[in-house]
């Protein structure tokens, strides 16, 4: 049996992104969206998907990176020494105080149940920012405490992420991205999918003037709009035999 889980990432960060990210699950294939919820867009997000697409799963897109301001009020002299994320995972200090990533993990945590009325459906991080060294245990620690699935976005953090318990896709797939957000791209995953549930991340979106004017990936969101709309990706899923889930479908 193969399942696909279709995760759009960065949901919440423009009205853009939201209206592209629903249109992609209401006429694509996009199943689940994780919301950046420290974002302006990310409240009014939430109440969209319930409103226009309440099958739309949501999920938590943990931030530790990108250059904004914590959920938290207290000091973070290792994780924003700033009083600001780093600009990527690369920036991230080497050495990071447990204690600061899980205060505002658990700050991020708490302010989407306030917007959405219930947990999240699963955790991953925005700029893979859960691989790091210090974030991957304490992440994998939040997570396991609330019975939340996760994303694996490496094959060694797959590995971590079973061994603590955690409920992970069986297969990632983060090629359907810049040049491989393509028609041929996304048929060819397809035909590659392993047995068992995998995901597939992606970044739909409308380009609209705030992120074209602070996102270097703007404009390409709309063509991935409408590739995962394209007909023939459905037809390919139904004769493949995949069928489309989210995170709640992984077994315990």
């Amino acid at each position: 049996m193969k399942q696909l889980i279709v995760n759009a990432d960065d949901y919440g960060r423009t009205a853009g992104i939201n209206e592209g990210t629903i249109e992609a699950h209401l006429q694509g294939i996009v199943t689940s969206a994780t919301v950046m919820i420290l974002e302006r867009a990310a409240a009014e997000g939430i109440r969209r998907a319930r409103q226009a697409a309440p099958r739309l799963a949501l999920g938590l897109h943990c931030v530790l990176t990108g250059g904004g301001r914590p959920a938290g009020h207290g000091p973070l002299p290792t994780l924003a020494p700033t009083g600001r994320f780093a600009r990527n995972a690369e920036a991230l200090a080497v050495e990071i105080d447990p204690e600061e990533i899980r205060s505002e993990l658990l700050a991020q945590i708490a302010l989407f149940q306030e917007a959405a009325g219930r947990p999240p459906s699963h955790l991953d991080s925005h700029h893979h920012s859960a691989l790091h060294p210090a974030v991957q245990p304490v992440f994998a620690a939040v997570a396991a405490e609330r019975g939340l699935p996760v994303r694996a976005a490496s094959l060694e953090a797959w590995t971590a992420l079973r061994a603590a318990g955690l409920r992970v896709p069986a297969a990632f797939f983060d090629g359907f991205y810049a040049e491989g957000a393509t028609l041929e791209n996304l048929h060819a995953i397809v035909d590659r999918l392993p047995d068992g549930t995998s995901e597939l991340m992606c970044h739909p979106g409308h380009a609209d003037a705030e992120l074209l004017a602070g996102s270097t990936y703007a404009r390409e969101r709309d063509r991935e709009v409408a590739v995962l709309c394209d007909p023939s990706i459905r037809a390919l899923l139904d004769e493949r035999n995949v069928t489309l889930v989210s995170f709640d479908a992984l077994p315990a």
